[in-house]
């Protein structure tokens, strides 16, 4: 909205109609609003597109039963037992041993090492999720940290990184010890998503206090600036002194900015809420390694893996007998997480009490860090939805609700005792606000091409606005 247009015919009536302060500082922050709306905006266009050429995964073959008759050998145990699991290597029965900073693979039916067992494992993988079972492999070997490639929103580590050797740069992360993907990526992709990151999430300012600040001032001046638009066409419309023969200029950016400016402060607003509501999950120790494993007699039929862990100092194992699911798109704050029956327990010879789930995934929410109150409610996520989204990236895990104040919830993964998430009603509500204000998920309903179609749309036409501003802004000083 340009602030040259005649107001009134007089400057009293004028000043009655418009204070001048808000014409100058309309003037003012119009550069610095304009850096936002052309940062965020752009880049929020620029989502929906890296979303739709980003590669889709395939869902992973449902894992194979181990044999009702297999009677496993041990296989040799490190010092340091980080981890155990028996599960199919192929067609084979096997261990995976993980411990002294090493992962190994013994053949459960006599014993011996199956050498380059997790890289075959890793490749396996990568092929199921990336659906291809044919190209060469350019590269494949493991990561223990986190990098441009692999940023730590993917939070697994370690991982397997997989480089298939076709023309759009395919590479696919995979976590062995759960069998699941991390992250697939291509050429594209990366491209895109190193442009998001560096200018729409700001990650080469790392996490302090000058990011937060810094997003916060332009963002802030953005919001500003809309505002005081809108506060200005409010008054001269009241004046009657916006007319139809002004200068095509004037008028673009004016029915630019009534027309969509509206959802530039719903976008900045809750910019700003999300930077400053938004909690960083609370360190968790480190999960503490394995006092033992329990004799293991025989496989319960129609078992695809089975895990060591231990309750209050006691050995189990515990028994999955589901596949666990490719993934999905990003799930935000508003609905509950898909919910399963709860997994089951096995001493090694019979199988527990049903309550053994309910035990372990309380030791293990107590562990992270979850509060001394009374558990509400123990459940078995087995699909991202709802509070518990994709970003989360760990499946399954157990849901702890714990009746205290502000109705904490707690998500520990049981086969690694790994700590995910912690949610609690001021997520929730931050949650909640930035899926339906910033990014537009009650228009879910339409699919999601044509929700991210009209987001974009409406992100695009704040930069026009903006750019039509910017170009009057300059006119004028050229004039003055």
């Amino acid at each position: 909205m340009s602030a040259r247009e005649p107001i009134m015919a007089t400057s009293a009536t004028r000043s009655r109609t418009v204070p001048p302060w808000l014409i100058r500082w309309h003037r003012w922050l119009a550069w610095p609003a304009f850096i936002a709306v052309l940062l965020w905006g752009a880049t929020g266009v620029m989502h929906p597109v890296m979303s739709a050429l980003s590669p889709s995964p395939a869902r992973a073959p449902e894992a194979a039963s181990l044999p009702a008759t297999l009677q496993p050998v041990a296989p040799p145990l490190p010092r340091e037992l980080r981890a155990l699991r028996l599960t199919m290597l192929g067609a084979t029965p096997a261990w995976r041993v993980q411990g002294d900073g090493q992962v190994r693979w013994y053949d459960a039916s006599n014993g011996q090492e199956l050498a380059g067992g997790d890289r075959r494992e890793a490749e396996r993988l990568a092929r199921a999720y990336a659906g291809d079972k044919v190209s060469a492999i350019a590269r494949i070997e493991p990561l223990t940290r986190f990098g441009p490639d692999y940023l730590p929103m993917n939070k697994l580590l370690p991982v397997w990184r997989v480089d298939f050797a076709r023309g759009d740069g395919l590479t696919a992360f995979v976590d062995t010890d759960g069998a699941r993907l991390a992250a697939l990526t291509n050429d594209s992709k990366r491209v895109l998503s190193t442009i998001f990151v560096f200018v729409h999430s700001w990650a080469w300012a790392g996490n302090g206090a000058a990011k937060q600040m810094g997003i916060s001032l332009l963002v802030g001046t953005a919001f500003i600036t809309l505002l005081g638009g809108f506060t200005l066409y409010a008054l001269r419309w009241r004046a009657g002194t916006l007319r139809a023969n002004q200068p095509g200029g004037r008028r673009v950016h004016r029915t630019l900015a009534v027309t969509v400016g509206l959802a530039g402060l719903l976008l900045t607003s809750s910019g700003l809420i999300h930077l400053w509501f938004s909690r960083p999950n609370p360190p968790a120790p480190a999960v503490a390694a394995l006092p033992g494993v329990a004799p293991l007699a025989a496989v319960p039929e129609g078992v695809t893996s089975l895990v060591a862990v231990a309750l209050a100092g006691q050995p189990l194992w515990l028994a999955s007998a589901a596949p666990m699911p490719a993934g999905g798109e990003h799930a935000h704050h508003h609905d509950h997480a898909a919910k399963s029956s709860l997994p089951r327990y096995y001493s090694g010879q019979d199988w527990l009490p049903d309550d053994t789930a309910s035990r372990h995934a309380i030791q293990l929410a107590r562990a992270a860090g979850a509060p001394n109150a009374p558990v509400a409610e123990v459940a078995f996520v087995t699909q991202f939805g709802g509070e518990y989204g994709f970003f989360q990236k760990r499946l399954p895990v157990y849901r702890v609700d714990f009746a205290a104040p502000g109705h904490p919830v707690w998500y520990v993964e049981p086969s690694t005792g790994a700590f995910s998430t912690r949610v609690e009603d001021a997520d929730r509500n931050e949650g909640y606000v930035f899926a339906m204000v910033h990014k537009w998920n009650w228009l879910d309903g339409l699919g999601k091409t044509p929700r991210d179609l009209i987001l974009a749309s409406f992100a695009a036409a704040n930069v026009a606005a903006a750019v039509a501003g910017i170009l009057l802004w300059r006119r004028r000083r050229r004039v003055v």
